[in-house]
Parts: C-alpha cells; sequence; structure tokens
C-alpha cells in the first residue's frame, strides 16, 4: 500500500528535538520543531528551518518566550507564513498555565515577535484555511491539567490573530485533545487523541455550519494527527500506540506511523523506523503519489545504534513515501 523511499536524519546534535511541522512556501520546504533540554523543560524553544531540495537545511530564526514553548505548526496563506506554538508556563505561585502563540512573516526573512492569543488554558493544537478563514481545534481544561479532563472547541479567525468560539467539537465525557480538522464541500471530518481509559481515538463529524458535531470511536489509539490529501485520498500520520498509553523505554509501545482514512475509520497503511519519545510529524505532498513525513524518533538510541548523551536525546527525520 505504501513503501519508503528514503529517510533522512535532518538534526541530530544532542538536544531534545521533537514535535514537528513541515510545509511549502514560496519555493521553499520549510520545517519546525521544538528544541529542548528534555521532553518538558523550561528552555524549549522554536526553531524554523527552510531547505529548496530537502537535503540542506538552513536555520531562519528562533522563536521563544519566558516558558517552555512547543509544538509548533505552519499555517500559510499566499501572503503569509505563520507559526503556532503553545507555551507551559511557571507562575511565581507555582502554578502551571499554557497558552497559545503565533508569529508570523510575510517573506520568511523578518518575523513579527509570538503573540499571545486566545484564552488562558486554551491551545490551538493545528490551524487550517478554509473559505478564506481560519479554523482551530482548540483543547482546553478548567484548571488542573493533570485531571486529563479535556474539551474540544472549534476556533474561527478572520485575520489568524483574533479568535472567538464557534461551538463545542466534544467534552469532558469523551476527553479530547490534540486533533486536526479536514474541510470537504459538505462535511468537516475531526480525529482527536482522547484521554479516557481506553486510549481510543475520536472521529468527529460535522456539517456546515459546522456548529454540531457527532463522535465515532476508533479502534485504534493515535496521537499527534495530522491530515493530508494526495491522489485523492485523505491521509493521516500521527503516533500510534501499540500497548496502551504506557511506552517502555526498551520496548516501545509508540510508532509513528501513516493511515488512510475514510469516513469514521482510519487504516495503518506504513509504521516508519521509529521508538520511545516518538511522532508529532508534519506531513505534506507536493507530488499526488508521495508523501513527505517530518517526525522526531529516539530509536537510534534505544536500538544501540548510537550511544546517547542522556536518555532524553531525540533527533528530526525526514522520510519519503510512495504511494500505490
Amino acid at each position: 500500500m505504501a513503501e519508503i523511499e528514503w529517510i533522512r536524519t535532518v538534526v541530530r546534535d544532542g538536544w531534545h528535538n521533537a514535535f514537528t511541522d513541515l510545509c511549502y512556501w514560496r519555493g521553499f520546504y520549510w520545517l519546525t520543531y521544538r528544541r529542548g533540554s528534555a521532553h518538558v523543560s523550561p528552555d524549549g524553544e522554536v526553531i524554523v528551518m527552510r531547505s529548496t531540495d530537502l537535503k540542506r537545511w538552513r536555520e531562519i530564526i528562533t522563536l521563544n518566550t519566558a516558558g517552555d514553548d512547543r509544538d509548533p505548526k505552519f499555517c500559510v496563506t499566499d501572503d503569509r507564513l505563520y507559526v503556532y506554538f503553545g507555551t507551559r508556563f511557571t507562575e511565581p505561585n507555582g502554578k502551571v498555565y499554557y497558552y497559545s502563540y503565533v508569529a508570523f512573516s510575510d517573506d520568511g526573512v523578518e518575523w513579527s515577535r509570538p503573540t499571545r492569543i486566545y484564552k488562558r488554558n486554551h491551545w490551538l493544537w493545528r490551524v487550517r484555511r478554509h473559505n478564506g478563514r481560519f479554523y482551530s481545534p482548540a483543547y482546553g481544561w478548567k484548571e488542573n491539567r493533570g485531571d486529563k479532563k479535556y474539551f474540544l472547541d472549534l476556533l474561527v479567525s478572520d485575520d489568524g490573530v483574533n479568535w472567538h468560539k464557534r461551538c463545542r467539537i466534544g467534552g469532558e465525557n469523551l476527553s479530547p485533545n490534540e486533533a486536526d480538522v479536514w474541510f470537504w464541500p459538505n462535511e468537516a471530518w475531526c480525529i482527536a487523541r482522547s484521554a479516557r481509559e481506553s486510549g481510543r481515538s475520536i472521529f468527529f463529524l460535522s456539517k456546515p455550519p459546522y456548529e454540531e458535531w457527532r463522535s465515532i470511536d476508533l479502534d485504534l489509539a493515535i496521537h499527534s494527527p495530522v491530515f493530508c490529501m494526495a491522489d485523492e485520498e485523505l491521509y493521516l500520520a500521527g503516533r500510534l500506540l501499540i500497548n496502551g498509553d504506557q511506552m517502555d523505554r526498551m520496548y516501545p509501545g509508540g510508532r509513528t506511523a501513516i493511515f488512510r482514512v475514510d469516513r469514521g475509520r482510519a487504516e495503518i497503511i506504513i509504521v516508519l523506523p521509529s521508538g520511545g519519545d516518538t511522532a508529532y510529524p508534519g506531513l505534506i505532498s507536493t507530488d499526488q503519489k508521495r508523501l513527505i513525513v517530518s517526525y522526531y524518533s529516539q530509536h537510534a538510541y534505544l536500538g544501540g545504534v548510537i550511544e546517547p548523551h542522556s536518555p532524553d536525546r531525540s533527533d528530526i527525520y525526514l522520510a519519503m513515501i510512495k504511494l500505490d
């Protein structure tokens, strides 16, 4: 159903490099990811790179705030490249809060300062364009994120900076969080990770004007989902949980995988070399028979190929996938 044409290591520098995204804009491939000393650490910052050939990459800008900046995602228009990311702040009183930020550029060289957007403890996970407007499935929680009682809202914006809530996609009973949305002419699909005990992801469906959503439980647990259309089929990349939500360091339960998506279902078509702390991919197609995926992984260290300097070390990879 699919095969790997090549895989390249893009970043291997001793840091915990993770949480990637990918896009093509104005003749360049753009890659963004978080660099930090661990999966969660106060020094997290967002790196933006670009390339003309997917081989040689140049670092363009580092985006950072006073917190742990993480999970950057691109959104493009003809005139502007946006980078959205979340930031984890620890206040002087010891409480931890999360905020969403955006930075943008009209030429890829000069960038705006990161601007805080929407509400505290609401995470705009991924932003999509549809009919000239910006949409984002944003997950939130009331106060204590550790309770894992999440809700998922659909947010809308005319400029990508000022946002308002359109509706609730799923409530705390489903505990949806990391999500992507795809718009068809007469329907929208959304796949979300779930923090429920079963761990199974949720497939949401809605008709215009996207104010009421129906949910379907998937048979798979997929984290960090991202959609991409290629050859008139809809594909999804994410982290496939093999043995539940607890990942053993030596026998990791998660893998980066690509799925073919149909209404209410997702089918695995290929699993990429990966393991440990892994996935959070970007996914694009510039050739209808191929997908380009960015992701991060620790499999080179867990397999003993490379001796790690610390257990938190992870690398950024790029893969070309040929579709049947």
